[in-house]
This record gives structure tokens, sequence and C-alpha cells, in this order.
């Protein structure tokens, strides 16, 4: 296995912002290096795509009162037209193609960054298994099926088995 290459860096940290990294870094026991390695990987990495997309920061209160007034048949409109079209649509800007591996990149994405909730994403030669776990209520589940669904529907040609919960989806397809 090869070691990642690094270059030595050199620059001027605002003490306030270098107080908050070091204490943030002492209490996740990793180096500062590491911790700003993190940093400007996630925003080299996503952050940075996310911005140029538009993509909009929203409060998890806020998505769940907005899923709380939708009737279900709107709920399921706007779920399928975010997973086929917006997400594919990220994925291209991001990833330039439609694959197993940049679908499931823009899925962990979607999980870990965007604040959808928290997922394990597990596949091998034969299939993809996804659970997730969120905080939403049974009305995210509803909508996390369907735009998972549709965007592995329109972006992979797969169809889904999938299983939900009040607060989880776990969705298995083939790979």
């Amino acid at each position: 296995m090869c070691a990642k290459k690094s270059e030595s860096v050199t620059f001027r940290l605002d003490e306030k912002h270098d107080k908050i990294l070091r204490k943030i870094a002492d209490e996740q026991r990793i180096s500062l290096n590491t911790l700003v390695n993190h940093i400007f990987a996630n925003y080299v990495e996503t952050e940075m795509y996310l911005q140029k997309f538009g993509v909009l920061k929203l409060s998890t209160d806020s998505f769940r009162r907005i899923l709380a007034e939708l009737d279900d048949k709107t709920l399921v409109n706007l779920a399928t037209r975010a997973g086929s079209l917006e997400a594919k649509e990220f994925i291209l800007f991001k990833w330039k193609e439609l694959n197993l591996h940049s679908v499931t990149s823009f899925i962990k994405i979607f999980f870990d960054v965007c604040g959808f909730g928290r997922c394990d994403l597990v596949s091998d030669s034969s299939k993809v298994v996804l659970s997730a776990h969120h905080d939403l209520k049974e009305k995210g589940s509803f909508y996390i099926k369907h735009f998972l669904e549709s965007l592995i529907r329109t972006s992979l040609d797969k169809s889904c088995k999938t299983t939900i919960t009040e607060d989880s989806v776990t969705i298995e397809f083939q790979s």
C-alpha cells in the first residue's frame, strides 16, 4: 500500500481558531495536523461541490416539519424528482459519470455530510446493502425510501428491495 504524498505548508492561523482547533483535536485524540487535513479534505472533496451546486443547508427540525405538512402523494413526487434529477445532476457535476462508485459515494455524502442520518453501506460482487438511521420520523423514512429508490433505478437501472421503519431505511440492490 502506497502512502499518500504530502507537502509541508506553512500558513498563519487566527489565534482564536488555533485554540479551538487544538481543543477539538485534543478531544478527538488526534493531532492538529490530522484534524486540519480532515477539514481541508472535506472542503476540497465535498463542501466545495455542495457550495458550487447550490445545496441549501436546513435544520433537521425544519425539514421534519416540512415533511409533516406534505401529503403522501406530494412527498413521493418530491422525493422521486430529487432522486431522479437533482441527485443525478450533482453526481454528474462532481464525478462526471453515473456508476456504482459515484452513486454510492453520493449516498454517503447525502447521509454523512448533508445530515440526512447515519448510514452503513456494504457491497460485494453481487449486492449492495445500505442501512440508514435518521431522526426524521416516519415521513422521513418514506421520503428517503423514494429518494434512494428513484436514484438507484434511474442512475443504475436497478430495482431495490426496501424495508423501512419510523427511524430507518434499508435498501438492497444487485451490484
